[in-house]
């Protein structure tokens, strides 16, 4: 990191600052500074809860700091700058009288809560343990002051373990905008803010931009408008990389999202290992529509990243083993995706059949990547995912590209609403058939048909496309599927073996072996359908229902016509 204060450690050595000079001895009894203006010097980032790496210690001693930024035009030397801290209301706050430093113009300080003889490489000053504890939680104020000039003062507040406070990096730092606390964000926890391993932050240099807007809006071209924010159910985790092997984990790790509706991921949060949620904020809508997929990385460079497609925004550290990953709105979980260990270089991805938040919680619906992008590792960053290969996945069905859940009717919801058991222009054999009428939309998977007896053997596969009918839609079940034989009747939905008898007949359907509704007669007349009008009448089918082919009357896959029995 390019250094942009010189120290200097050397008794009574006397330093021009601005234009006034302050003279006293090294240590922390110096002179007294004098010169220094209101402004001058700005409070402009604040590390106050250290995050440990996986088996170190957490205590914040050594690792808490400030930054301070020299707004001026010139040099100025801080010997005898005081330093406070303490609650908002502590009338008596720690204080800390600095030594001889000089902080050069449009440069950064930064002073750490260490001995002077052992900073480490992100820290310009240390103050040791003069200002006691920065706060984990409450609020804390630091001030600055020069005799009795107020220099600056700065509250912090909703401190995040292993990520700074900083002030907004979109403009210069001014000591008026650090006192509203809209002005402040948590450091990013990308790789691009990690000064050491597990934290965050941009000590010595400038901030990176908090991009604070009006909550729930965004900028969508040049107009604001409100934000559509994702519920439970709108998105779903995809495919994790929590062990690339192009590059290095801090480098390559990155997170895939789906959605399954059209949404805004304005203020999505993307919490991994350290439990702590990366947010997206932007002044812009970032919209995913319903099918599209985005990606969030460690690092957005392409370059540096293994080649990933374009990124969405920042992401988090996962773990390669026993990790968890959850993407939040404010404190709601949207979803969450697990795994207990990983292989190098591969993804873990949920079956590409498979596409709602809650199919990601099933182990067997996971497997590792296998194409190849970017740089050489596994898997499909941005598109979708491939099938894992563990043959139909029961209760699911392929609806165009997308595996979604069979919607299985109720009582009511599916009607044998008209059958033909003594077709007269072909043999029975050939040209029985049967009508099926939707009260709601249902998906005929796994439909089962039996007279006496159901028969446990669908006519409809519980798996494979889904077999949807419309509410007020229809659906035919024939003996024979090809119109020249089976008495001209229009496309045919499924193929049966049961028979219908001529008379004292049953017909039943179910699914899953349970019985959903039962029809039965006395006598059919050939070359007539037996219908259900309106009110539940049964009756051969009466004059005026036109003929579908050369010899038969009924209304195969049509409303029935007319609709009322005599």
């Amino acid at each position: 990191m390019r250094r942009l204060a010189s120290l200097e450690l050397i008794a009574g050595l006397c330093v021009v600052a601005v234009s006034t000079a302050a003279c006293g001895p090294a240590g922390d009894d110096v002179a007294e500074c004098s010169g220094i203006l209101t402004g001058t010097l700005v409070i402009s980032e604040v590390q106050a809860d250290y995050a440990a790496p996986t088996g170190a210690s957490g205590a914040d001693s050594a690792h808490e700091w400030f930054e301070i930024y020299n707004s001026s035009s010139a040099p100025v030397e801080l010997a005898g700058l005081t330093i406070s801290h303490g609650k908002l209301d502590d009338p008596t706050p720690a204080t800390h009288s600095m030594r001889a430093v000089t902080i050069g113009p449009g440069a950064y300080l930064v002073l750490g809560n260490v001995p002077s003889d052992i900073l480490p490489a992100h820290v310009d000053y240390g103050y040791g343990n003069n200002l006691g504890d920065l706060f984990n939680s409450d609020a804390g104020k630091l001030a600055l002051q020069c005799g009795d000039v107020t220099v600056d003062e700065a509250i912090y507040d909703t401190v995040a373990a292993g990520r700074s406070r900083t002030l907004d990096g979109d403009a210069t730092p001014d000591y008026q905008a650090n006192d509203a606390q809209t002005s402040w964000c948590d450091a990013p926890e990308d790789a691009t803010a990690e000064y050491e391993p597990a934290n965050f932050g941009t000590p010595g240099a400038a901030n990176q931009a908090c991009m604070n807007i009006t909550p729930g809006t965004c900028m969508d071209g040049a107009s604001s408008r409100p934000t559509v924010a994702p519920v439970v159910g709108d998105l779903t985790i995809t495919e994790v990389m929590p062990d690339p092997s192009a590059v290095a984990d801090t480098a390559g790790e990155w997170i895939e999202i789906r959605a399954n509706r059209d949404v805004d991921l304005n203020d999505l949060g993307i919490a991994g290992a350290s439990g702590n949620p990366v947010v997206l904020a932007s002044s812009n809508c970032v919209r995913l529509a319903a099918g599209s997929y985005a990606v969030f990385a460690r690092n957005p460079a392409t370059m540096a990243n293994g080649g990933l497609p374009p990124v969405t925004g920042s992401s988090v550290a996962l773990a390669n083993s026993n990790g968890t990953v959850r993407l939040l709105i404010g404190a709601t979980e949207l979803d969450s995706m697990s795994w207990t260990t990983v292989r190098a270089g591969k993804s873990v991805q949920l079956d590409g059949r498979l596409t709602a938040p809650t199919d990601n919680d099933v182990a067997a619906n996971l497997c590792d990547g296998n194409a190849a992008y970017g740089a050489g590792d596994l898997g499909t960053p941005g598109a979708a995912n491939r099938d894992c290969g563990g043959g139909p996945i029961t209760g699911m069905c392929l609806d165009g590209a997308v595996m979604r859940p069979i919607v299985t009717p109720t009582t009511g919801q599916l009607l044998i609403n008209e059958w033909m058991p003594d077709p007269s222009l072909v043999a029975d054999a050939q040209g029985e058939w049967f009508e099926l009428a939707a009260t709601a939309d249902v998906d005929l998977n796994g439909l089962q048909v039996g007279a006496a007896t159901l028969n446990l053997t669908s006519v409809i596969p519980a798996s494979g496309a889904c077999v949807r009918i419309a509410t007020g839609g229809f659906a035919l079940i024939a003996k024979n599927a090809t119109a020249t034989a089976n008495g001209m009747l229009p496309a045919v939905d499924a193929v049966t073996t049961t028979n219908l008898n001529n008379s004292n007949g049953t017909l039943q359907i179910g699914f899953a072996g349970v019985q959903l509704q039962a029809v039965t007669w006395i006598a059919s007349s050939p070359g007539k359908s037996i219908m259900i009008d309106s009110d539940g009448t049964q009756c051969n089918a009466p004059t005026g229902v036109p003929l579908y082919n050369l010899m038969d009357t009924g209304t195969p896959r049509a409303i029935n016509t007319p609709p009322e029995c005599p």
